[in-house]
């Protein structure tokens, strides 16, 4: 019980609670689309709204996150991403609803990583610290995308007023999560051009590059992959409805889950170019799962891609929070690379729907989305332009 009650223990509580209804989220929308009969390019307007709002947020998100102590940041991140659900259950248009999903998200997530540091003593202390939030934010994907999934086809506004009390028991963790000392300054007029200044700074240096493109990278390849199971699941597989769908996405939580808890064995921060391997084997993973017409081989490949998900991620995740701790602050550092995230995210949702208008088979979506990961394992392979950050001997 005391290790629940931890600050660390509190804080990965709160972040499964959050991060169970933040997966639901998505099915609920597509619930509303097929019931209020929305064209079929509404579930990547709906993804589109929800990057453009992370995107245009970013500025002040970050230096907001280090001013203010990251518990009170967490639970207003919770608060606004409620009103995601209020509108869902009082009929406003989805795709603004999950809009303000997305200004939720971006609040609430420079803070989640960005205490880390704070709460542990070590580099040792905060891979695993890493470790355990990838792992229980996997857990709330996996758990959350099958209820999203199950219960969206049962009713709606019974998902939305769970996902609210869920919201507030959360909120009611970060309570237990002492406050850290506030740095910087409250974000105002010049938080654009502070903004520009942070994502050169991690642009210039090789290590901090790496840890803000290749989290972008990934998750770029992963938004196409979750959209396109949507129309890959029932094509291909011949399984209607959003439950096969939700078992899916459930078996890829807990590969990614695992892989997170591995990844503190194969990968160290000093280390953190191994994780390209994991990165290239996931690409080619993907690219023969694109061939699979098969439920029991489809099962088996999607969880070792999420295996290998979770030990590219993690690594990529703490050295971004490692060197943001060093240099700009962890808020600011985790912003820039969310911000890299989405908006790589939605250049890959544009080109995911206009794959869809065009009407490219859904395999041959799938085929490439592994192709282009191939393609950005190369470039973070080969392109080591810059010099470390800083602190000699902490990263190689």
């Amino acid at each position: 019980m005391k290790r629940i009650f931890s600050p660390l223990g509190a804080l990965l509580i709160g972040q499964f609670l959050s991060a169970f209804v933040d997966n639901t989220l998505l099915f609920i929308a597509q619930a509303i689309i097929r019931r209020d009969g929305y064209p079929d390019f509404y579930l990547p307007l709906v993804q589109g709204l929800y990057l453009a709002a992370y995107i245009l947020a970013s500025p002040w998100v970050g230096g907001f996150s280090d001013f203010v102590p990251k518990a009170k940041v967490l639970l207003i991140g919770n608060l606004v991403k409620g009103f995601c659900l209020f509108g869902f259950l009082f009929g406003f248009n989805p795709a603004l609803s999950y809009g303000i999903f997305g200004l939720g998200s971006v609040i609430y997530s420079p803070a989640k990583y960005g205490i880390l540091p704070f709460l542990t003593k070590d580099e040792q202390q905060l891979m695993k610290a890493n470790s355990w939030m990838e792992g229980v934010t996997i857990v709330a994907i996996l758990s959350g995308s099958v209820a999203g999934g199950f219960l969206s086809d049962y009713s709606i506004p019974l998902t939305c007023v769970l996902g609210f009390i869920l919201y507030l028991v959360s909120i009611g963790f970060t309570y237990l999560i002492p406050h850290n000392p506030g740095t910087g300054r409250m974000p105002g007029w010049n938080a654009i051009r502070d903004f520009v200044a942070d994502i050169s700074f991690f642009m210039r240096h090789v290590d901090a590059r790496f840890s803000v493109i290749g989290s972008a990278f990934f998750w770029t390849v992963s938004n196409i992959l979750r959209l396109g199971m949507f129309v890959w699941v029932p094509e291909e597989l011949g399984l209607a409805g959003n439950k096969p769908v939700s078992l899916l996405m459930a078996v890829i939580g807990i590969g990614i889950g695992i892989g997170a808890l591995l990844a503190p064995r194969f990968v160290s921060v000093r280390t953190y170019r191994k994780a390209i391997f994991f990165g290239i084997v996931m690409g080619v993973t993907v690219m023969v799962l694109s061939y699979v017409h098969t439920l029991n081989v489809a099962v088996a490949l999607i969880f070792i891609v999420g295996i290998l998900g979770g030990m590219y991620i993690v690594p990529v995740n703490t050295l971004n929070e490692y060197l943001g701790d060093r240099t700009i602050g962890t808020g600011r550092a985790t912003t820039v690379q969310n911000f890299a995230e989405n908006v790589f995210m939605l250049a890959g949702t544009g080109a995911y729907s206009l794959a869809e208008r065009i009407h490219i088979p859904i395999d041959h979506t799938i085929r490439w989305s592994g192709i282009l990961l191939l393609g950005f394992m190369a470039f973070l392979a080969f392109y080591r332009r810059g010099c470390p950050v800083a602190i000699k001997g902490d990263v190689e």
